[in-house]
């Protein structure tokens, strides 16, 4: 488990050092996954004025009800710019993948698994201050889980999930 978080954190820096200095970039955060033991952060960076490619990482870790479960995500998208704003405000539509390694323990079990996703999502971006961003988004992807429990390997099903963002942001140039 640590070594896939090492490498996902190495990837989030490597895209964040990875910018073009004149381009203009947001680091992201989802306030409202604290509260629900995810820590979700990312990167947004413009390609020039109508797309821009968004890096994030994920980890999970809570108990509820004697089962613990923790994991580590990685997520990207690239998004276009549909509205004629000054980046980053505006409409924006993106085909988004990311993978997810979850596992599940209590007293006697241990279970792990990972989801892959592919899907598309509509958003909209606000900025306040010319430093702050507000984002909400949207959408369907396809997903596919696989896992293990006593060291055996299945696929456990697919089928459409939701995509869901609520971000905020800071912007630095």
């Amino acid at each position: 488990m640590k070594m896939k978080f090492l490498a996902l954190l190495s990837a989030l820096v490597f895209c964040a050092l990875a910018t073009p200095a004149k381009a203009q970039g947001i680091i992201k955060l989802n306030p409202i996954g604290l509260a629900f033991g995810s820590l979700n952060a990312g990167y947004e960076t413009f390609l020039n004025d109508k797309s821009s490619v968004y890096v994030g990482a994920s980890f999970y870790s809570r108990n509820l009800i004697g089962i613990k479960y923790s994991g580590l995500g990685l997520d990207g998208q690239f998004r276009f710019y549909l509205s004629n704003n000054d980046r980053p405000k505006g409409l924006y539509v993106a085909p988004a993948a990311s993978v997810g390694f979850i596992g599940f323990k209590d007293n006697s079990d241990k279970f792990n698994y990972t989801l892959i996703r592919l899907g598309a999502i509509i958003g909209y971006q606000w900025v306040f201050s010319q430093k702050f961003t507000v984002e909400v988004g949207i959408g369907p992807s396809y997903g596919l889980i696989t896992g293990n429990y006593e060291d055996s390997v299945d696929v456990f099903g697919d089928g459409v999930l939701p995509i869901g963002i609520l971000s905020l942001g800071y912007i630095i140039k």
